[in-house]
């Protein structure tokens, strides 16, 4: 599951169950250089729990305080509020000076009315399942929903004075480890922090570093590599990266992934190893123009020699490729 995205619905859940008031932020829309970006979460429980972040500093501080306010009233009508992160200029000011702007949501979930829904968030996110949580000034709701990637995964829609926030639920920011040693579970661990939905494939069922592995959504045993890219859904969102025990099994991986249309696609290893990698796949009728997006060795050039020194130069070669 994601662990990030989940917590925080989790968390928020519990308050409900205890039957408390929870004052609930989303940032549904932002400008470069604001603090505070698309799809950050922040919630202030009736017994003065807080939990994420909207972009932090006194633009936080003051809508805390105010949170605690609303939380004192018996309801409060679901807003948007556009902030701008400077001093001088047209617009409400944050108090910040960090440049661009941020529209927020503000709603107050109430257990008798709301708890189902995140109940509803949870599960979907739990099963990977493709769903959409809407807000408006009417109230929340959520359903299962084909996931859109023509649509971005947040949208805050306006026009003629009404406004509808929408998110879809299914986490975009995926990644499949093929291999289940040592550097991929440091590779979780690094993903799933960044939020990453992770799988996880071996051949082999009893290896210590997989019964460790907390961090991925699932670990899944198989026979041959070479049916890894047929058992990874929705192809389109997912990284790859392999990182097997030995070359050979490598290029069964590349083999089972290369006809896919992965955004990504790594393999770990010396320069000298890749070479005979790619040497294997051209004799396996691999095209050129498919070795050439293969990144190989995967991961920036950073000096890394540790599994966690190669986890986070690999999480930094993805998290740039996205950006670009």
């Amino acid at each position: 599951m994601s662990l990030i995205k989940n917590n925080f619905w989790a968390n928020l859940l519990q308050k409900l169950s205890e039957d408390r008031k929870v004052f609930l932020a989303l940032v549904a829309h932002h400008t470069q250089g604001s603090p505070g970006t698309t799809g950050a979460k922040l919630w202030v429980a009736e017994t003065g729990e807080i939990y994420g972040t909207i972009g932090g500093g006194i633009m936080e501080y003051k809508l805390i305080d105010r949170a605690k306010e609303i939380l004192q009233r018996e309801d409060f009508k679901p807003e948007i509020q556009t902030l701008y992160h400077r001093t001088s200029g047209s617009g409400e000011k944050s108090g910040m000076i960090c440049s661009g702007s941020q529209t927020n949501l503000y709603y107050l979930c109430r257990p008798s009315r709301d708890r189902e829904i995140i109940e509803q968030v949870i599960s979907l996110i739990e099963r990977d399942i493709s769903g959409s949580l809407s807000i408006d000034s009417s109230g929340m709701s959520v359903a299962e929903k084909a996931v859109n990637l023509a649509q971005p995964e947040i949208q805050l829609i306006q026009e003629s004075g009404r406004w509808k926030y929408e998110e879809q639920l299914l986490n975009r920011q995926r990644i499949a480890i093929i291999g289940g040693g040592h550097c991929s579970l440091a590779l979780s661990r690094v993903m799933s922090q960044l939020n990453y939905n992770v799988l996880v494939f071996d051949t082999r069922r009893e290896v210590s570093t997989l019964t460790q592995n907390n961090y991925a959504r699932s670990v899944k045993i198989v026979e041959d590599y070479r049916e890894v890219g047929a058992l990874i859904p929705f192809v389109q969102l997912t990284c790859v990266v392999v990182m097997t025990t030995d070359f050979s099994s490598d290029i069964r991986a590349l083999l089972g992934v290369a006809s896919f249309p992965f955004p990504f696609i790594g393999v770990m290893g010396s320069h000298a190893k890749i070479a005979t990698i790619f040497e294997q796949l051209r004799q396996a009728g691999i095209s050129e123009n498919v070795l050439s997006r293969l990144y190989a060795p995967v991961g920036l050039p950073i000096g890394s020699h540790t599994p966690e020194e190669i986890a986070i130069s690999i999480a930094a070669q993805i998290l740039q490729e996205r950006k670009l």
